[in-house]
């Protein structure tokens, strides 16, 4: 499902799902969160697939290019993508040095046009057209943390594939945090392994390929439970983005693995941990 929500149905690479069936396809018209809702037969289950990130260099394209990335880098990033001098912000909230405006990135991230409110105006349709029915959330990428945190904010499940970390914006956000809620007991599931960069957090700095192609991914902490298929320990594998593509993901590590990894909180997490985040309180 995470798959065929990159690809138009009815496409040659479009992966049969058998039994569910596309309930409503979302987004195909437009540059904005692009996905489907699948359904079983009695539409007592849905499933919303959502769409990552579109990133020219890890072969994708599209009309979504551009929305993406700002999505990107508002969700991910510490301050704005405000990484170095020569980066061009995508909201105005980088103060001076290593502080940054803390009040002004929590309303950068909730207009309409951010894919978080997109998908709270989807959630509501949904829950409007199918009041009965159980509704989970995936995605792969970006689409596996927009579910993350439409999860939070509804307490539904997702299941979240190679997802950059969420919890920096869940927070900015105001969304139920430990210790007010226990990670453990949270129904999201952060499927991911160990030589992605971008679910690692590691997808920073001047060589990167994030940094070269404009993205600035600097978040590494998952809501929920973390599930890390550790590729570099077992196989030998070393960090490469090209892993991170949905495809690479199924096919050379999902497949071939033999057990389910172990699901865990990731204790002790910390993101941004050379920011100083200035709220209204602070001034």
């Amino acid at each position: 499902m995470t798959y065929d929500a990159y690809i138009e149905a009815g496409a040659p690479e479009w992966h049969d799902l058998g039994k569910w069936n596309i309930s409503t396809p979302f987004g195909w018209d437009s540059d904005g969160i692009r996905g489907y809702v699948f359904a079983d037969e009695k539409n007592t289950t849905l499933v919303v697939s959502i769409k990552g990130t579109s990133m020219g260099f890890l072969g994708g394209g599209g009309p979504t290019v551009g929305r993406d990335k700002v999505n990107d880098n508002l969700l991910f990033s510490c301050c704005c993508a405000r990484v170095d001098y020569s980066w061009t912000p995508v909201c105005g909230c980088f103060m001076s040095g290593n502080q940054c405006d803390l009040d002004c990135l929590e309303e950068s991230i909730t207009p309409e046009n951010i894919y978080y409110s997109m998908a709270l105006d989807l959630f509501t349709k949904l829950e409007t057209e199918y009041p009965e029915a159980n509704v989970w959330l995936v995605g792969h990428s970006l689409g596996g943390s927009i579910s993350a945190l439409l999860g939070q904010t509804f307490a539904l499940p997702v299941v979240a594939f190679e997802a950059p970390g969420d919890r920096l914006a869940a927070s900015r956000l105001h969304l139920p945090m430990p210790p007010a809620v226990d990670y453990n007991k949270l129904p999201i599931w952060h499927f991911g392994h160990t030589a992605d960069p971008i679910y690692m957090g590691t997808c920073t700095g001047a060589t990167s390929v994030c940094y070269y192609g404009g993205y600035a991914m600097e978040s590494k902490c998952h809501s929920g439970r973390a599930c890390v298929y550790d590729v570099v320990a077992e196989w030998g594998w070393r960090m490469d983005s090209r892993t991170h593509r949905i495809t690479d993901v199924i096919e050379k590590v999902i497949k071939p693995w033999k057990d389910v990894p172990q699901c865990v909180p990731e204790e002790g997490c910390v993101d941004c941990g050379l920011w100083e985040m200035v709220g209204s309180d602070d001034s």
